[in-house]
C-alpha cells in the first residue's frame, strides 16, 4: 500500500526513472473496455446476444443455467498507454447516452497527457506538452453549450 503512494511521488519517479521504465514494461497492457449489461431478460433468449446497441461489439449471452456471459469491447488500447479516471459531461449526460469521455493518459505509470475518447467511433484526441504532468480531468461545460463536448 505505502509503496504505491511513495512510488508515484514525482521526485521518486525522477530519481529512479530507469528502474520505473523497466518495471512498467513488465506490467500488463492496459486497455479501456466496455461491458454492456442487459436490463431486461427473457428466458426464451437463451444463447442469444442480448445487446442491441448498434455501436458496440460487446455481447451479453444468457446461458442455460440462467447466468449471463459478458464479452467486452475494447474501446481504448495502445502500447504502454493507459486511460485512467474516465469522466463524462455528467451534468447533461449522467445516466443517459453519451459520446465523449475524458481520461488521464499514463505512459509508464506517469500521468503525462489528457485524452478525449469518442466511445462510439473510438477516435481519440490527446493534449500533451513536455515536462507537464496533469491530474484527473474534470469536465466543465461552457455556460451556453449546445454540444455534449462544448467545454
Amino acid at each position: 500500500f505505502e509503496f504505491v503512494y511513495n512510488y508515484l511521488y514525482l521526485a521518486n519517479l525522477r530519481a529512479n526513472w530507469d528502474q520505473v521504465k523497466r518495471q512498467a514494461e513488465k506490467a500488463p497492457q492496459p486497455e479501456a473496455r466496455r461491458y454492456v449489461l442487459p436490463l431486461s431478460i427473457d428466458k426464451a433468449d437463451t444463447g442469444k446476444n442480448l445487446v442491441t446497441l448498434p455501436y458496440t461489439t460487446a455481447t451479453a449471452t444468457l446461458r442455460s443455467d440462467e447466468t449471463i456471459w459478458l464479452e467486452p469491447e475494447v474501446i481504448f488500447s495502445g502500447p504502454r498507454h493507459a486511460f485512467e479516471f474516465p469522466q463524462i459531461n455528467y451534468r447533461k449526460h449522467g445516466g443517459k447516452p453519451y459520446t465523449y469521455t475524458y481520461g488521464l493518459g499514463l505512459n509508464h505509470f506517469v500521468p503525462d497527457r489528457l485524452c478525449k475518447l469518442n466511445v462510439k467511433t473510438k477516435e481519440t484526441w490527446v493534449w500533451q506538452e513536455p515536462d507537464t504532468y496533469p491530474s484527473e480531468p474534470i469536465f466543465v461545460s461552457h455556460p451556453d453549450a449546445l454540444e455534449e463536448d462544448d467545454g
